[in-house]
């Protein structure tokens, strides 16, 4: 495939810039075995169900975030607002907070008079997370957590190994040699622990272990998976096998992420029950004790 300038669409793609270095040796590749019209269909399916996998997260872990923010908009609300009232009541009365109250009668007036500086700092630290998750390095970082969190622990994996499975399928497709597509598609795994397996899998497909052996041995993939795989081996459909195993992955990940926030969502709902009641009690149990002595 050559454009207007005699050059080759991957040629094309690198001089343009913007594309990963993987996708143009896949290109490459497919346009010395003749297929460039398979490749370019691989990489839009890779890139097609890994964003649909990235916009599920995405969407499921939404409402969490924003059930935090109202717990916490809810007590800051209760401590700037409602807590005047309460030590309002109690001065008419000659009485004065005392106890869990009065400290969180104090909390909500330093809250009240230091607004302004909270709020800036509030924006400065989101401002410097947004500028920080932007580089490598801060990237990075989150990479880590998101990793290593217990809550999104197996996710990350998973979401990793589901990557993985969909550049094989894309790689085997274009006619790539096993070793080659197994050293471009590492890179693009991001969990650790992930990333170390399957750099152990390459170099025993490096020493000329079968790539059957070498998966098997890895332990990445799930026995239903590993099926999967062994049949896609032996009938020569390594690519729709891999493709199958990632979709596999990607149906038994969004289970997961809805599982996660079907718990996520009542724990944060009696969190906030709890907080809000705490809050409430403190100041209302002193309160009726005083009415119940006039």
């Amino acid at each position: 495939v050559y454009s207007t300038e005699g050059s080759t669409l991957s040629e094309s793609l690198k001089k343009a810039g913007g594309i990963p270095d993987y996708a143009l040796s896949l290109l490459q590749i497919g346009e010395r075995t003749g297929k460039v019209e398979d490749t370019c269909a691989g990489l839009r399916d890779y890139y097609q169900k890994r964003d649909e996998l990235g916009q599920s997260l995405r969407s499921a872990l939404l409402y969490p975030v924003i059930m935090i923010f109202m717990v916490f908009a809810v007590v800051i609300i209760l401590l700037t607002q409602a807590m005047p009232v309460f030590d309002q009541v109690f001065s008419q009365l000659g009485m004065e907070l005392t106890g869990i109250a009065g400290t969180l009668s104090l909390i909500g007036a330093v809250l009240r008079q230091s607004a302004l500086w909270i709020t800036v700092v509030v924006v400065a630290i989101i401002l410097i997370a947004i500028i920080i998750r932007l580089t490598p390095a801060g990237k990075g970082i989150f990479v880590k957590i998101y990793e290593h969190a217990p809550v999104t622990r197996v996710i990350s994996f998973e979401t990793s190994l589901q990557r993985f499975a969909l550049a094989m399928a894309t790689m085997t497709r274009s006619g790539l040699e096993t070793d080659m597509a197994i050293g471009l598609a590492e890179p693009l795994v991001d969990n650790g622990e992930a990333k170390k397996r399957i750099g152990e899998m390459h170099r025993k497909v490096q020493k000329n272990m079968s790539l059957q052996n070498a998966v098997e041995e890895s332990e990445l993939f799930s026995p239903e998976e590993l099926s999967i795989l062994s049949v896609g081996f032996r009938t020569g459909s390594d690519s729709r096998a891999f493709e199958q195993v990632g979709e596999s992955i990607a149906a038994t990940t969004e289970r997961k992420i809805n599982r996660l926030v079907g718990v996520l969502e009542p724990v944060l709902v009696a969190v906030m029950c709890v907080v809000v009641g705490a809050i409430l009690l403190s100041v209302m149990l002193p309160l009726l004790g005083v009415l119940g002595t006039i």
